[in-house]
């Protein structure tokens, strides 16, 4: 069932005694990684994409469990997969982007892009949305209703436009003042994607293939912002059900900004390398020094990362005692993390598939394996 990719250390520049230990470290990671997945690793349940990277090469990239039921296709490392919240980086970047260029004021009222939003009664900055600092709330249902007065439900049950969306999200009011404290908003990042539209004249689908995806090269990651169109090697999601069967799972609704992004580990990487050699906007490290440096006031409250603020749709603070800077995401049956450790040149990403497989908590157990043997062979 494993499809996995496993370089070895040893096959860069190291004494012999060294190259020794490291090939055998990578051994042992990779050995661990696979056990924490022993439980998917078969022909009957959806699971996960895994990949752990280090110095720019995946040194642990495997497939555990099946991409889709139906057709019996494993889950390999071009199995596209929907990646929730971690799309929100790419949303951010896509701002940042345009902030670099000057076509767009961070510290500017959002109105000014987005004039037909309520008054929300306060000025509310795009730096505010960025670092979920605007005092906006989320998919709280007593705030979306239908036509006859029911609550809308999200996922897969209820249907609107990105228009019509749109519509309801500039009626709901702030829940807090902003500025006041740091609370997590997918609506903020939602509206973040309308800007790019107004600011760009581009869909933010249509913005980040040509400045983010195209000069990165990933050529299978996009915004789906139509989930009706065919996806090439698409993972299916699946609900577990209480029999332990599994019932398809997949969301009918096409925004984006919040989520929407489709990606796979083979450009994963990609995306991931860009960090230490940044080639989009203008080129160069300020770009990236903008995207992951987190507000001093947007401290969040992580069960899992240690003292985590909040940056540009990336949590900045220290797992496993180590300095990390991620993000995690889940919607529908689909859940999924990245976690880069910036001074080891290690990440992690996983992408699951299904309610029955946590990408977050299975993840932060690979980050632990995969930190222990990086320091063990530095």
């Amino acid at each position: 069932m494993r499809i996995f990719v496993r370089i070895a250390a040893a096959t860069v520049l190291l004494p012999c005694s060294a190259a020794i230990a490291a090939d055998s470290a990578m051994q042992g990671l990779s050995d661990a990684v696979d056990a924490v997945f022993a439980n998917l690793d078969n022909e009957s349940q959806p699971g996960c994409a895994v990949g752990v990277i280090h110095n720019g090469e995946y040194i642990h990239k495997a497939g555990y469990g099946m991409a889709n039921l139906e057709h019996d296709i494993a889950i390999s490392s071009a199995s596209v997969f929907r990646t929730g919240s971690v799309s929100k980086q790419f949303t951010a970047m896509a701002i940042a982007i345009l902030a670099e260029r000057g076509e767009l004021d961070l510290d500017a009222d959002v109105h000014e892009y987005l004039p037909d939003l309520r008054d929300y009664g306060h000025k509310v900055t795009i730096r505010q949305m960025l670092h979920h600092l605007a005092g906006m709330g989320d998919y709280d249902p007593e705030l979306f209703k239908k036509a006859d007065g029911s609550e809308f439900r999200f996922g897969n049950e209820d249907y609107w436009t990105i228009g019509e969306f749109y519509d309801a999200v500039t009626r709901v009011p702030l829940i807090l003042t902003p500025g006041e404290k740091w609370q997590y908003s997918n609506l903020g990042y939602f509206l973040l994607a309308q800007v790019v539209e107004r600011v760009s004249g581009k869909t933010l689908r249509e913005f980040a293939a040509v400045e983010i995806f195209g000069p990165l090269g990933m050529q299978a990651s996009f915004f789906n912002d139509n989930v009706n169109q065919p996806v090439t090697q698409r993972a299916d999601g699946y609900r577990l059900m209480d029999d332990g069967s599994f019932e398809i799972y997949m969301t009918n609704l096409d925004w984006v900004g919040d989520g929407g992004v489709y990606t796979n580990l083979d450009d994963f990487i990609k995306w991931d390398q860009n960090f230490y050699d940044n080639k989009l906007g203008k080129g160069g490290g300020d770009l990236i020094n903008m995207v992951t440096t987190p507000h001093p006031n947007a401290a969040v409250n992580s069960r899992l990362i240690q003292d985590a603020h909040y940056a540009f749709g990336l949590q900045v603070g220290t797992l496993h005692g180590a300095p990390v800077i991620g993000h995690s995401g889940g919607w529908v049956a689909f859940s999924s993390v990245y976690q880069r450790f910036p001074e080891l040149k290690l990440s992690v990403v996983v992408f699951c598939n299904s309610t029955g497989a946590a990408a977050t908590a299975l993840g932060s157990r690979v980050s632990e394996i995969a930190v222990a043997a990086i320091r063990d062979i530095e």
